[in-house]
Order: C-alpha cells, then structure tokens, then sequence
C-alpha cells in the first residue's frame, strides 16, 4: 500500500479459491496506517469479506508458549508477530511478509510478495 498499489484486486483470486485469511492484529495493523477515510473504508470492507481467524483462549496460550520458547533462544519477536504467526498457523496459511522476525519462527511458511 506505501507504494500506492490497491493490492486488494491481487488478492481476489486467492480469496476466491478459499486460500486467504485474515486475523484481528493485521486488521488493526493495516487500518491504523491508512491516512485517507475512503481507502480506510474499502479496506474495512475488504477485511469484511476475509474470513478472519478467531483470537480464542487457546490461540492466546499458543501465543504465550510460543513467545517464551524463542525467548529461550534469545529471540524476541513482537507480539503481533506472534500472533499473526500462530494464526497463520492454525489454518495452514503462509504469511506474506517481509518482515525478518518471522524467520525465527518454526514451521511457518512465508513469502515476501503476493
């Protein structure tokens, strides 16, 4: 989106086919950074229509244990990292990411472009 590209129309193919997700810190993330009220609105839109993985008890304890094993291993990614990992996770999706934090966490498929 920094670059001005409406990634939205790249994604439908992969939302058509059942294969994209979302999850509430992505949501959060993504909104939060947007400075124009109209593309903030197409976006809420387009979250709409994602399924969204579900924040429960359960994916909170995955994060927290997930959290504590790589700090015992001197890693500490964020938070939000964590969890969008562990969402991830739970449906068996790939992170699209760039961000390098995400390279320390295991078994977690990611690409950097859609």
């Amino acid at each position: 989106m920094r670059s001005g590209e409406d990634f939205r129309q790249r994604l439908l193919p992969e939302l058509r086919a059942g294969q994209l997700y979302n999850c509430g810190v992505v949501r959060a993330e993504v909104l939060r950074g947007i400075k124009l009220p109209s593309m903030r609105d197409a976006m809420c839109d387009f979250f709409d229509i994602i399924p969204e993985v579900p924040c429960d008890a359960k994916l909170w304890r995955q994060v927290s244990e997930l959290g504590w094993s790589l700090g015992r291993r001197g890693k500490w990614p964020p938070i939000t990292d964590l969890t969008i990992a562990v969402c991830a996770q739970r449906v068996g999706a790939t992170v699209i990411t760039s961000d390098a934090h995400f390279r320390d966490i295991p078994n977690l498929e990611t690409r950097a472009d859609l």
